[in-house]
């Protein structure tokens, strides 16, 4: 039963971590002139900082993930603050899509012809995938666990 609740986390740090560092490089590659051909499809705009933010929530996950499979417990420490982060950057997203809103019904001759998705970023829908882990292991984040290497590892 605990390997099935390991394989869980060790899936979801994979997951996260590449589609986070795949959509930090479709950033990257469309804020240097690259057309990438699908970035309009996954609201992904030209921004380079905001890539380099995405790639390094992505390295986060996988470092974890490295520590996990090598029976290092403090491994899942990282994929915590990869949520944390993704959370945070979601958040900030939102609160950028809100303010742009309201800016719209303040100010509604700048945005002529502007729709709420072009403020759409992935990483508002990336964040679910984080929100749903967070949802999940919310019962297993504890400050009283000090052992750094797993039983029989």
């Amino acid at each position: 039963m605990k390997q099935n609740h390991e394989n869980k986390e060790l899936i979801f740090a994979a997951l996260a971590g590449a589609l986070y560092t795949i959509f930090g490089i479709f950033h990257i590659a469309e804020g240097l002139g690259i057309n990438t051909a699908t970035a309009s499809q996954l609201f992904v705009p030209g921004d380079i900082l905001g890539g380099f933010c995405l790639v390094v929530i992505g390295a986060v996950f996988l470092y974890g993930l490295k520590e996990m499979k090598q029976g290092i417990n403090a491994g899942v420490s990282f994929v915590y603050v990869g949520i944390l982060m993704s959370l945070v950057f979601m958040g900030a997203y939102l609160l950028i899509m809100g303010g742009t809103l309201l800016d719209s019904f303040i100010v509604p001759d700048d945005y002529e012809g502007w729709s709420i998705m072009e403020t759409f970023r992935p990483g508002i829908y990336l964040g679910l995938l984080s929100l749903a882990g967070i949802l999940h292991w919310k019962d297993r984040f504890s400050l009283n666990e000090v052992l750094v290497f797993r039983e029989g590892a």
